[in-house]
């Protein structure tokens, strides 16, 4: 799978590890994630030039999942939850649990797993919800605004383990920071494409974040002021090198 077309927002998408999409509120942003699993009529998605019906209900199962904003379960324990999509799918239950073992080592959940999801975190609750269909290793994986309640460490180590697993991360956000995860930002205005490209064209070009209401990363931003002035001669696009520029 390399590109999904939804004809309905003039947008075509290149499946890259990181893709961003932002936008004024009632912009489509969540609409578009939801045509992706059928929430909404998706008569007008195609994927690599071929129309969405022509795919089989197993296929559109396996590589295109959604975590929606909601924060619903399916079940009532963690571990539960983490082979409910996999049980779905048809997955051999010792790949199921072997799966599950690996999330426990690489995400660290520990004794969260045996626990109710109901007595979690938000946070907790959000990473568990990205989790149920990751583990699934789906082609592309639309996350709405759920990274938001993750903290730095986890957003990176989620991202991390889609590109080793050649799953296509899209999400939905309105937090500055998440734009330095990504590969390309798409801007969506009244469910129509704005703009779309790459993510440091986006940001050195910022017209169209501020008329959207979009605040710059504020490394960046910090940065882009810095040179204004003379006290810095590039930008940065993480706190870390910015600080060590800004104290050499």
């Amino acid at each position: 799978m390399e590109i999904i077309e939804f004809k309905n927002y003039d947008l075509k998408i290149k499946l890259t590890p990181f893709i961003n999409i932002i936008g004024k509120p009632s912009s489509g942003k969540t609409n578009l994630l939801k045509m992706l699993i059928n929430k909404v009529p998706n008569n007008d998605l195609y994927i690599d030039n071929t129309p969405i019906s022509n795919y089989s209900l197993d296929f559109k199962k396996r590589n295109l999942a959604v975590c929606l904003n909601d924060l619903t379960f399916n079940l009532d324990y963690v571990n539960e939850e983490l082979l409910y999509y996999q049980n779905i799918l048809g997955f051999d239950q010792s790949t199921a649990y072997e799966q599950i073992k690996k999330f426990n080592e690489y995400f660290e959940l520990n004794e969260m797993l045996d626990t109710k999801i109901e007595y979690l975190t938000t946070e907790e609750k959000a990473l568990i919800k990205i989790l149920s269909l990751l583990i699934i290793k789906p082609a592309v994986l639309g996350l709405d605004s759920l990274l938001s309640y993750l903290n730095l460490e986890t957003k990176l180590k989620v991202c991390k383990y889609a590109k080793k697993n050649d799953i296509a991360i899209i999400n939905v956000t309105s937090t500055k920071e998440e734009l330095l995860l990504g590969t390309d930002i798409i801007i969506l205005d009244n469910y129509k494409l704005l703009e779309y490209n790459k993510t440091k064209n986006i940001l050195e070009n910022d017209k169209l974040l501020i008329e959207i209401g979009f605040e710059l990363p504020f490394a960046f931003s910090l940065s882009n002021g810095l040179n204004y002035y003379d006290l810095l001669n590039k930008k940065y696009y993480d706190n870390k090198t910015l600080v060590r520029a800004i104290w050499k």
